[in-house]
């Protein structure tokens, strides 16, 4: 074998590792996309209803201070 064809197999041979770790990354990173789009929508049900809850605590104290004063 010539030392040309020596190389073009060693080429080939990183380029096929190559492609198959982006694709693993490629399927990692839409895997991280779908977490993170559940996670978004967690999180912004959380802080609705805890907005919703800390409003309503506010309005109690409110009116008991205003019932001890």
């Amino acid at each position: 074998m010539s030392r040309h064809e020596d190389f073009e197999r060693k080429i080939n041979r990183s380029l096929n590792t190559m492609e198959a770790k982006i694709s693993y990354l490629h399927e990692g990173m839409r895997g991280l996309q779908d977490s993170f789009k559940e996670f978004h929508e967690d999180i912004t049900e959380y802080m609705a209803f805890s907005a919703e809850k800390y409003a309503d605590h506010e309005k109690r104290l409110a009116a008991l201070e205003k019932k001890v004063q």
